[in-house]
């Protein structure tokens, strides 16, 4: 099983196995839309609170050796306990500590994300660097034509003049020591788990926003080209519309949405669209998406990673096949959102479905992709068979961890100083250690001699709690406790 640990600037701030460096909360929410976010929390007398600088400390989350968070700290308090929280957002947000001055571009999708990146680069320290990465958000030109006359944000420009108009996601990813930034128009990842109904989904939540329904359509494309009294092509006023291939008409409307809920309009812009029929294939498409509303599907699940099984864990940006027939939901999904709380697994909740479109249409989008996905799972039916058998009963079974406290010193230095450790027993997050009987614990040492820590370790046999006094240390030792449930 891979430990979740947690580094700031470098340092060592949060291992599951070193109580001197506990923590209460580290909850990774993510976004395939957005920027990923952390919330870190600390008890007052965690050694290193102070090493944590809002806006300037890179705080970075490893599961194994897998980076599942990059970022600072935004901001942090304390409560009426002293405990310390931070919320953080992720590296992707260095996006927005720069501006792009005035320009003017005509070529490829690349070309323009090459130049925003560029010059984010040149005013940065190298740890807000990206390298740019792949691209697979297309234009069916190939060419696209931008400008802009006033200095705007980085992220606000790139979202303005890409993400606006051709779709797709932003992603980070991590190969060696290299950050790269993605622009994908779909990912390419399906996660070897399965998410179903009576086995690691423990509930649902469908929510549907009516609010943002619309029955009708005005679309606009391109600004059209004209000619100035020199003879040199200028941009007009007037945008391309689908009147000429539309009967006459600027708009289009779903008259069964009509005669449901009337007449809600809505106008949007295709910045890229320069032929009226495209823009009418276009505006088609969304409509369909606009008549239906936001769909939005939230499961709470029991990861398998976290059971000990040997698999990749289900974070947002892949796609998970999920089952509830009770619930209407059987196919492959985009993970849209993920939040996962790394000290309580019960948390853990994924979102299917995405904000401002349909579940249909994303299920549409995502059937494009899953066949190609279907491939890099070929071959692999046995590590998935193997892997089930740990979660078949998993709805009998809870999972526990344990946690070591200790009130006094961690370091012995003087003689005749002690401490008090005790062992915490925890049933997803609900302490049970007072419902165990103090022979389910047994507590050990290692030293340098072997002998007398087994005579140590059989003193030490029922007690939820132990004193540990200098003489119990010598030269160097360490201590846990075994629990049997």
């Amino acid at each position: 099983m891979s430990f979740f640990r947690i580094y700031v600037d470098g340092s060592l701030f949060y291992h599951p196995n070193l109580s001197k460096l506990a923590i209460t909360q580290a909850k990774v929410s993510e976004d395939a839309e957005s920027i990923d976010c952390l919330t870190l929390s600390a008890p007052y007398n965690h050694p290193y609170l102070d090493s944590v600088h809002p806006m300037a400390s890179v705080i970075i989350c490893k599961k194994g050796e897998t980076i599942v968070f990059e970022g600072r700290a935004m901001d942090d308090g304390s409560d009426f306990y002293n405990t310390h929280t931070w919320k953080c957002e992720s590296c992707l947000a260095y996006l927005k500590d720069t501006v792009q001055p005035p320009f003017s571009y005509k070529g490829p999708i690349r070309g323009l994300l090459e130049h925003f990146i560029s010059v984010h680069n040149s005013t940065v320290e190298e740890q807000k660097q990206f390298t740019l990465g792949t691209i697979t958000v297309t234009d069916d030109n190939d060419y696209i034509s931008y400008s802009n006359s006033e200095y705007s944000v980085t992220m606000d420009a790139i979202k303005s003049k890409l993400l606006d108009t051709h779709g797709g996601y932003l992603q980070v990813r991590y190969s060696g020591e290299t950050k790269y930034l993605d622009y994908l128009a779909d990912f390419n990842t399906r996660t070897l788990q399965t998410v179903e109904f009576g086995k690691n989904l423990l509930d649902v939540k469908i929510s549907r926003d009516h609010t943002e329904r619309a029955t009708a359509l005005i679309p606009l494309g391109a600004q059209k080209k004209g000619t100035d009294e020199d003879g040199n092509e200028t941009e007009t006023n007037t945008r391309v519309d689908i009147t000429s291939v539309n009967d006459g008409k600027n708009y289009i409307c779903d008259e069964t949405a009509v005669a449901e809920i009337g007449w809600i309009w809505v106008s949007e812009v295709w910045e890229d669209v320069t032929l009226p029929s495209n823009l009418l294939r276009k505006a088609k498409t969304r409509l369909a998406d606009l008549v239906k509303g936001v769909t939005s599907i939230e499961l709470s699940i029991v990861d398998e990673s976290d059971t000990g099984a040997d698999i990749e864990d289900i974070r947002a940006r892949m796609y998970v096949e999920c089952i509830s027939k009770p619930h209407g939901i059987n196919g492959t999904y985009l993970v849209v959102s993920r939040t996962r709380d790394y000290l309580n697994p019960s948390g853990n909740t994924i979102t299917i479905g995405a904000s401002g479109v349909t579940l249909t249409s994303a299920s549409a989008k995502q059937d494009r992709n899953i066949e190609a996905l279907e491939e890099d799972l070929f071959g692999q039916t046995s590590k998935i068979e193997t892997i089930s058998g740990k979660v078949d009963d998993i709805n009998a079974q809870k999972m526990y961890r344990t946690e070591l406290v200790v009130d006094g010193v961690n370091i012995f230095r003087d003689r005749g100083q002690t401490s008090r450790m005790h062992c915490k027993v925890y049933s997803w997050d609900k302490n049970i250690t007072d419902t165990l009987s103090a022979s389910a614990f047994a507590w050990h040492r290692r030293s340098g001699n072997s002998a007398a820590d087994e005579e140590w370790d059989a003193s030490h046999s029922g007690m939820k709690s132990i004193i540990i006094t200098t003489e119990d240390v010598q030269d160097n030792a360490s201590f846990f406790c075994e629990v049997t449930l």
